[in-house]
């Protein structure tokens, strides 16, 4: 599993850690370099820490900050496996493209989940809070004006942008 996730060096595994790192805020820290004992403990895996200089309590944006980089680390080193042996059980080869795009597929399915959960009818101010600390700094709001409530607006919501094609290559 080691070899898999970390130490190989099979490119849809570099690329999607490299993708991981790139969404990664810098204003939360350093990205940690991905290792085995990191992906295994992800479920209690804290974020790396800068120095807080104005002493004041941030633990809400850290537990966002935590819930961020937990889905990152789980959804990359998914990904990595379940790629890997599509590629070793069916021969499936995936170009820089496709490995991309089912990264960013992933990541976008965990953002609408959590959307869905800070919109249910009986809203929880914590679960809220928590789903806008964890993704406002990733998310782009489509719209001309500051929108504080994109967790519940119907209104069209620009996640994390897809990758788009070369001008060398054919699109449909």
């Amino acid at each position: 599993m080691e070899h898999i996730l970390i130490n190989c060096r099979d490119p849809v595994r570099r690329t999607i850690w490299d993708l991981a790192k790139q969404l990664w805020p810098e204003k939360h820290g350093p990205w940690p370099a991905p290792h085995i004992g990191l992906v295994l403990g992800c479920g209690a895996i804290a974020p790396p820490t800068r120095p807080n200089n104005d002493n004041t309590n941030n633990s809400r944006t850290l537990t966002g900050t935590s819930h961020l980089l937990r889905i990152l680390i789980s959804e990359s080193a998914h990904l990595i496996w379940t790629m890997r042996c599509d590629r070793t059980i069916n021969g499936t080869k995936y170009t820089e493209l496709t490995t991309k795009n089912r990264w960013y597929n992933a990541i976008n399915k965990r953002l609408h989940i959590d959307r869905a959960i800070a919109s249910k009818e009986k809203r929880n101010i914590k679960t809220e809070m928590l789903i806008k600390n964890t993704w406002s700094d990733v998310i782009d709001v489509n719209t001309p004006y500051p929108q504080d409530d994109w967790m519940t607006n119907l209104e069209v919501l620009v996640g994390i942008g897809l990758p788009r094609p070369s001008q060398t290559m054919v699109t449909r």
